[in-house]
């Protein structure tokens, strides 16, 4: 079997029957101490975000797994459910831990996607190998790489699939509208305790990490769902690796392409499941591919309305009827419409022009109504979830303009 089948089979590995099909969640979040410096990611004599992980691995649940982001953020992974409400729950069991933890050791949630007062100097690095090649190959990648890997958060959405053409559409329609959740669910309201103004931070802190890596798929030359997870394998093999793994698990520095890398374990008998998933795992589109389909451009949003991004994608993509509608639409916009929609996920003006000369106001309330529409076509009672959500948002602007437009009032 050749190289590039070997991955096709590893990103189909997963595919379900639709009455299996599950939603999970991976949130992380940035913690500070009570009197709002950062906690310490691994420091000796107090306690920090690596002794905050051993608590929560210790309790040995069965709701999801925990980690740690670079600059210590903490992540929650949840099991997979087909039902949203099921995944509330999970989601609601993960928060009252969580709160348990922080009351007990004085410790403060941050509500936002982007730490509001530190800059990336001030927050340390995970002690690990891996952390340390990626710190290292992103300084030189971008101007961005260290506010990433130190200074966000986000809830990626992971969605099963039934089959590639399946995993294809998703994956296009997800790539397509990318900008619309990036409004929706923007909450980045302070950098280094300024207002971001209109600015949608962390997508511009993403835009400017490493072009080869991050991205819509769009500008990477997909341009379509015909193909796409062909075409998806063609573009990974040509990114460069950020690190490799040895036969005795240490991470190591790598200059050669993920493609090349992975044809020599092939050629030499030692490739496996682990050596692919390793190199997807190198890759940070907003739309990605591993044996499932992972939607990564949502913003962390505020407690409480943890649940509504994953929400919003799977009333539009997990739903038939509205899924074909969807696509439809999208696979009729030109490239220069395309092109001119992702540079509106930059900014919070909704007069921004969007495809077919509508605003992007208008692409986000029709993509939204759509949205709630599918879940009430899914008929497990999903809508909430959502509309509710999206009813504060479309009167009042996302959290971003929200927090903004509050702490202005109260300063005043």
């Amino acid at each position: 079997m050749k190289i590039k089948d070997k991955v096709r089979s590893a990103i189909l590995s997963r595919t379900t029957e639709k009455v299996n099909q599950k939603i999970g969640i991976e949130l992380e979040t940035i913690i500070h101490t009570n009197n709002y410096n950062r906690l310490p990611v691994d420091e000796k004599g107090t306690f920090s975000s690596v002794d905050l992980l051993r608590l929560f691995n210790d309790k040995q649940n069965d709701n999801g797994s925990y980690s740690l982001e670079p600059g210590g953020q903490l992540e929650w992974a949840s099991p997979p459910f087909v039902d949203l409400n099921d995944l509330q729950s999970s989601l609601e069991l993960f928060c009252n831990q969580l709160d348990l933890v922080l009351n007990s050791k004085k410790l403060t949630l941050i509500n936002y996607a982007l730490d509001p007062k530190f800059s990336p100097d001030e927050v340390g690095l995970i002690n690990e190998k891996k952390y340390q090649l990626m710190d290292k190959y992103m300084s030189q990648s971008g101007s961005m790489g260290k506010w990433m890997m130190r200074n966000t958060a986000s809830i990626q959405i992971n969605l099963d699939t039934t089959g590639p053409e399946n995993m294809e559409v998703i994956a296009f329609i997800a790539d397509c509208i990318n900008p619309i959740a990036s409004y929706l669910f923007a909450n980045s309201p302070f950098k280094q305790l300024t207002p971001t103004g209109v600015q949608n931070v962390r997508q511009m802190i993403w835009q400017n990490t490493d072009q080869l890596r991050c991205g819509n798929l769009f500008d990477h030359e997909i341009y379509s769902s015909n193909g796409l997870i062909n075409k998806y394998i063609d573009y990974v093999m040509n990114v460069p690796n950020m690190f490799k793994i040895d036969r005795f698990g240490n991470y190591t520095r790598s200059q050669s392409r993920i493609g090349d890398r992975l044809a020599m374990l092939d050629e030499s008998g030692r490739l496996n499941e682990a050596d692919i998933n390793i190199a997807l795992h190198q890759i940070f589109t907003n739309v990605r591919l591993k044996s499932f389909v992972e939607i990564r451009g949502a913003d962390r949003t505020p407690k409480g309305f943890e649940i509504a991004p994953a929400a919003f994608w799977v009333g539009l993509l997990l739903c038939d009827q509205i899924r074909e509608k969807v696509h439809d639409i999208v696979k009729s916009w030109s490239k220069k419409d395309r092109k001119m929609f992702n540079l509106c996920a930059f900014s919070l003006d909704l007069e921004q022009e969007g495809p077919l000369e509508e605003s992007y106001r208008y692409w986000i309330e029709f993509f939204s109504e759509l949205s709630i529409k599918g879940l009430a076509g899914r008929g497990l009672n999903e809508e909430k979830h959502f509309a509710n959500y999206y009813s504060r948002i479309i009167e009042n602007g996302p959290f971003s303009l929200q927090t903004q437009s509050h702490e202005s009032k109260d300063h005043s």
